[in-house]
């Protein structure tokens, strides 16, 4: 999906449907990081001057969790700011069920983050068990520390959504090449989207949208299941196997999160 600050947050939820309907049906969707902060953008307001508001935030929410009860589907709705204090923001993530919405508050903000205002979040990220397969999310950055990753499969999950932005090719290709080493050392399927933009747009976005498996004698020897081409606005699905994942966990001849030495 692209960024937008011209829109309202209706607009974007009505973006957001068009986007899955693109998609086709699947189990899980992803949205972008901060695509729910356009709506209230503008480079020339301080970050914690414009949170997306409460009543922005439900609605939202509603829209969330009625896509994922329309689509019997987890739903991963990227995330927006929230104000936490009069000084403070957290980058707020929210999944969908057909249950309702918990969130996720990003743990591992960029220095820029962290200047403008947003602070770390505290809390573990949420397991999301769906048709008996467990999904976690991710922000961005979270995904380029291992010790974190290990810990979120090591409490069950087994798919990871990872909503991106990312503004150079350097932070592309970071985000990138570490998702797909997560998806390798965690024996787990790891998917990733990037928020993108046009290109002398302000904000600027870039990246492509994919997902990664390990590579091994039960899942298969490429690792890439999708990827989209780059800067495109574009939405697609790809099957995944949870039941030859759990199996590689077992199975496949090198298992690099099956046979991590753990102290306890």
């Amino acid at each position: 999906m692209t960024f937008d600050p011209t829109e309202t947050i209706t607009d974007l939820t009505e973006r957001m449907t068009d986007a899955v309907r693109q998609a086709g049906p699947a189990d899980l969707y992803v949205m972008p990081e901060l695509v729910g902060a356009g709506p209230r953008y503008d480079p020339s307001v301080p970050a914690v001057d414009r949170p997306l508001p409460e009543d922005a935030i439900e609605h939202l929410h509603g829209h969330l969790t009625e896509l994922a009860t329309e689509r019997d589907a987890v739903v991963v709705g990227g995330s927006y700011l929230k104000a936490v204090s009069a000084e403070t923001l957290v980058n707020r993530c929210p999944i969908a069920t057909p249950d309702g919405v918990v969130t996720y508050d990003k743990r591992n903000p960029i220095p820029e983050e962290r200047d403008e205002g947003i602070r770390a979040g505290d809390g573990d990220p949420p397991l999301v068990t769906h048709h008996g397969v467990t999904v976690a999310p991710l922000i961005c950055y979270d995904v380029e520390f291992p010790e974190l990753v290990r810990s979120v499969v090591d409490r069950g999950a087994e798919v990871l959504a990872v909503p991106s932005w990312t503004s150079s090719t350097a932070g592309v290709e970071r985000v990138r090449r570490c998702a797909a080493a997560r998806a390798v050392e965690n024996q787990c399927f790891v998917a990733m989207v990037p928020l993108v933009t046009e290109t002398d747009a302000e904000p600027n976005g870039t990246g492509r949208s994919a997902v990664f498996a390990p590579c091994d004698d039960v899942c298969g020897a490429g690792g890439t299941r999708l990827t989209l081409p780059l800067d495109q606005p574009l939405s697609a699905t790809c099957p995944v196997d949870v039941e030859t994942l759990r199996r590689s966990r077992t199975d496949a001849s090198v298992r690099p999160y099956s046979d991590y030495r753990r102290e306890n």
